[in-house]
C-alpha cells in the first residue's frame, strides 16, 4: 500500500504537466473524429482540487489518454465562450468538475462531479466503451 502511494506521489512529480494546452485539441475536436475529454474546473472548487490530486497526475500516462485527451478549461471561460467548443455542449455547464466528451462537435457523454477516482474511471471506461465501439 505505501509502495503504491509513493508511486502515485513520484507520478505526480514526474509528470507535472497533465493537460494539453488551452484550446490544444478545440480545432481537431470541432472538426474531426478525434474526441477529447473537457476538464471544466475552478481554483475553488474542492472536488476539482481532490481530482488534480487523485488523477490529473496519472492521466496523461494512462492509454486512455491517447483515445480521449484532457483539456482543463476554467469554468469562467467556458460560461464566457471564451472557448472554441462551447457550442458543442449539449446543455449549459452550471458546476465543477464537469467532464465533456466531444467529437465533431458533438458532446457524446458528461460526467458532473468528482466523488473519488474509482468512480471517475467507471465514467470514464464508459466514454472509452462508447469511442471502441463506434471503430
Amino acid at each position: 500500500m505505501r509502495a503504491a502511494a509513493l508511486l502515485l506521489v513520484l507520478a505526480g512529480l514526474v509528470g507535472s504537466t497533465t493537460t494539453f494546452p488551452p484550446g490544444a485539441f478545440a480545432d481537431i475536436a470541432a472538426h474531426s473524429d478525434s474526441p477529447v475529454l473537457i476538464y471544466i474546473y475552478s481554483p475553488e472548487c474542492g472536488a476539482c482540487r481532490q481530482f488534480d490530486r487523485e488523477v490529473a497526475p496519472i492521466y496523461s500516462k494512462t492509454d486512455e489518454s491517447l483515445t480521449l485527451p484532457l483539456e482543463r478549461v476554467l469554468i469562467d471561460d467556458w460560461q464566457a465562450n471564451r472557448h472554441q467548443l462551447v457550442e458543442c455542449a449539449s446543455t449549459e455547464v452550471i458546476g465543477t468538475p464537469t467532464f465533456l466528451q466531444i467529437r465533431n462537435c458533438q458532446e457524446l457523454d458528461r460526467i458532473t462531479g468528482y466523488s473519488d477516482a474509482e468512480l471517475f474511471w467507471l465514467g470514464h471506461r464508459r466514454m472509452i466503451n462508447s469511442i471502441e465501439s463506434d471503430l
